[in-house]
């Protein structure tokens, strides 16, 4: 299986329920153009996330020997506001923060991007 199989999987599954990926089974995120995030630690090493074609997004999360995916209805490198006002509800609590938190987000958005064009990646 690759990225984009997955993800068109993905579009038609329901929000928040996870599913596991065996890791040998898939390539880098990396190279299929997910974007690093971060996410509620539990237990994983990375969060990648990438944007679907209905404007969900795919949110994985990279352990030792899987990967757990699940949908989300807001990308969270796309907008922090939307995200937690659609899949953390209970975070709202750091409405205070939010405008700092959205340029944290840009900023380290766009430091990913440069940084992968001077790599030479065919995703940015």
């Amino acid at each position: 299986m690759d990225w984009e199989t997955l993800e068109r999987m993905m579009v038609k599954a329901p929000y928040h329920v996870d599913y596991i990926v065996p890791k040998d089974s898939m390539p880098s995120p990396e190279k299929a153009c997910l974007e690093p995030s971060i996410g509620k630690y539990r237990g994983q090493l990375r969060n990648w996330r990438a944007t679907l074609s209905d404007s969900s997004c795919l949110h994985v999360m990279e352990f030792k020997n899987i990967y757990v995916v699940h949908r989300d209805r807001a990308n969270l490198n796309d907008s922090v506001v939307k995200h937690i006002a659609l899949d953390e509800p209970r975070m709202i609590v750091l409405t205070f923060w939010l405008p700092l938190l959205e340029l944290a987000r840009v900023l380290f958005r766009v430091m990913w991007r440069k940084r992968m064009r001077a790599r030479g990646s065919r995703c940015y």
